[in-house]
């Protein structure tokens, strides 16, 4: 499968790709991915990689390696959780 994306020098797990002047990145973390861009971007890119691999969509992010996310109109707000074992 050929989606088009560009592995990042700056972390192995990141990839990234323009469309229509759209920018769009992927990262990969073992078995969760993660994707943001332009909303037609996301979904089209969803599309694609559903048609080669099972996949379920879980909607947008609340939890992330230790983040967790709100998405609400007025932005995005990250609260970091750490863990001490």
């Amino acid at each position: 499968m050929k989606l088009g994306f560009k592995k990042r020098d700056v972390d192995p797990n990141l990839y990234f790709k323009v469309v229509e002047g759209e920018p769009l990145m992927l990262l990969l973390y073992a078995n969760d991915l993660f994707l943001t861009g332009a909303k037609f971007l996301i979904i089209q890119c969803k599309r694609e990689i559903v048609y080669e691999f099972e996949m379920k969509d879980l909607g947008l992010m609340h939890y992330y390696l230790g983040l967790e996310i709100w998405q609400k109109p007025d932005g995005i707000f990250v609260q970091i959780h750490y863990f001490n074992p």
